[in-house]
């Protein structure tokens, strides 16, 4: 008698199977430190506290810390250590690797402080000048519920616009197999493809030829493409998402004569090989294209993991200053150096070139008009909102520390140049709601005059918004600052 095997599943249906969500820990840029859940990981042993994995988490996720700037932190207790991580001043996503088998078992996402709302306008102001840099790391466990779809589709659309830029008209160098032969055979390839099957009629040509490159342009058509159909469920509801869209579907105007071809690795490789385009733009656009091939949590099918990445944002900072600054100073007719050009550096000359000591002063912003000139700095810190709710006094003895080093600084920035006013400037970023009751008082600004051996120096310290919609101006924001252009 044969028995029936009995069915695994009453019902008759096959149990679907899900993967087990890893976590992922979310904190703030230059934020308070959080404790790492010893339950975070799934460890193995019979002890699964920090006790004997603390030491091995840090060596295994060193570099992917490091590339957020998050330290690690021990507290012992009484039982056992308590393991915390304590977020810089970069914003972005890292995976976190398992201190015992050292496989991907979570994920750390730091956003930033001032809210996503906030840096999406800003980023879009500038140009993207101060993009997310995307890291060669795995992709983050489930990071995409907590990212914005722009924060990464945002770079790559301007990786791909730079391409399409750079694809003119003009002669190039095409590879084709003719039966009769044009321009160099190739017999490195004649030899190792043709002639071991016995195609000695085939020969594999290079030549340059007169027009743009369509397969690149096919290429590149495709990759807009994803992206615009990532980009398009959230536009409804994104401003920057539906900048984007319009942003993607005025390439692809550009990109309307090229039929649309979907690309591989081998043939992004081969690519590389053409001659006639920037070097650096082609490695990164075809770069970006190869994202979307892989569907890294970029463009693709992918729902939860996307691309590691990080964005320091005391860079954001500096680039959002000097686009207000610049848009100040038009009014004006000034003239600004900024230090992302190369134009404020001022090198430091040891007479011990073995002195391993600051090399040189670099200021972020230097404006000049007629006698008068301006010295700016920023700083991404949060010294000015804690100036406006705390007296001096009452605030801590780090605190206190950071701004004297800040003042220091911007005095020996001042002491480099001759003129007959000087104007020393300290930019911090405020909370948009902060800084407009502030902005209603006309106390968006503080200065402080010092006369000394003849000198006119005025001290200001000043904030600005981290915010700014897409149809305000940057003047809205430097009203106040017309003050410091009067000379006694």
């Amino acid at each position: 008698m044969v028995r029936k095997r009995k069915s695994s599943s009453t019902s008759g249906l096959a149990v679907s199977w899900h993967a087990r969500e890893r976590p992922l820990l979310v904190l703030s840029d230059q934020g308070a430190a959080r404790p790492l859940p010893r339950d975070f990981f799934s460890m193995a042993g019979r002890d699964r506290s920090w006790n004997p994995h603390a030491e091995n988490f840090i060596n295994a996720n060193r570099v992917n810390l490091a590339a957020l700037e998050v330290t690690t932190e021990w507290t012992p207790d009484v039982a056992e250590i308590s393991l915390r991580l304590k977020p810089g001043g970069v914003v972005g996503a890292v995976p976190l690797y398992a201190p015992d088998t050292r496989k991907i078992a979570g994920g750390v996402v730091i956003r930033p402080r001032f809210g996503w709302d906030d840096i999406g306008p800003l980023l879009h102001h500038i140009g993207w000048s101060a993009s997310p840099r995307i890291l060669n790391l795995p992709l983050v466990p489930g990071s995409a519920r907590e990212v914005p779809p722009w924060v990464l589709a945002g770079p790559v659309l301007r990786r791909l616009s730079k391409l399409i830029r750079e694809v003119r008209c003009g002669f190039r160098l095409h590879e084709e197999v003719r039966q009769s032969p044009r321009g160099q055979i190739v017999w490195s390839r004649y030899v190792a493809q043709q002639a071991v099957r016995g195609a000695f009629h085939e020969l594999p040509c290079r030549f340059p030829e007169l027009g743009p490159d369509l397969i690149l342009q096919g290429f590149l058509r495709w990759g807009v493409e994803r992206v615009r159909i990532a980009l398009t469920p959230f536009s409804a509801g994104d401003a920057i998402a539906r900048h984007l869209v319009h942003e993607a579907e005025n390439l692809l105007f550009e990109l309307r004569h090229a039929k649309t071809r979907v690309p591989d690795q081998h043939s992004l490789r081969n690519l590389l090989r053409i001659e006639g385009l920037p070097s650096e733009v082609l490695r990164s656009g075809l770069q970006a294209l190869g994202w979307l091939v892989d569907e890294r949590g970029l463009a693709g099918t992918t729902e939860n993991d996307s691309l590691a990445w990080c964005l320091p944002m005391h860079q954001l900072f500096e680039r959002w200053v000097e686009a207000i600054t610049r848009a100040w100073a038009r009014g004006f007719g000034g003239q600004v150096q900024s230090a992302n050009s190369g134009e404020t550096t001022v090198p430091i000359v040891w007479d011990r070139r073995s002195l391993n000591s600051l090399g040189s002063l670099i200021p972020d912003l230097i404006v000049r008009t007629g006698e008068q000139m301006l010295i700016i700095d920023s700083k991404y810190k949060g010294h000015f909102e804690e100036l406006d709710d705390h007296r001096w006094h009452e605030l801590r003895e780090e605190l206190r520390s950071e701004h004297r080093h800040d003042l220091h600084q911007i005095l020996a920035y001042a002491a480099l140049y001759e003129a007959n006013h000087i104007t020393s400037m300290l930019v911090y970023p405020m909370q948009p709601s902060a800084w407009d009751r502030l902005a209603r008082r006309r106390q968006t600004i503080i200065t402080a005059n010092l006369r000394h051996g003849g000198r006119n120096l005025t001290l200001a310290l000043a904030c600005i918004p981290l915010k700014l919609p897409i149809d305000s101006n940057p003047e809205d924001i430097t009203t106040n600052w017309d003050s410091l252009r009067t000379i006694d």
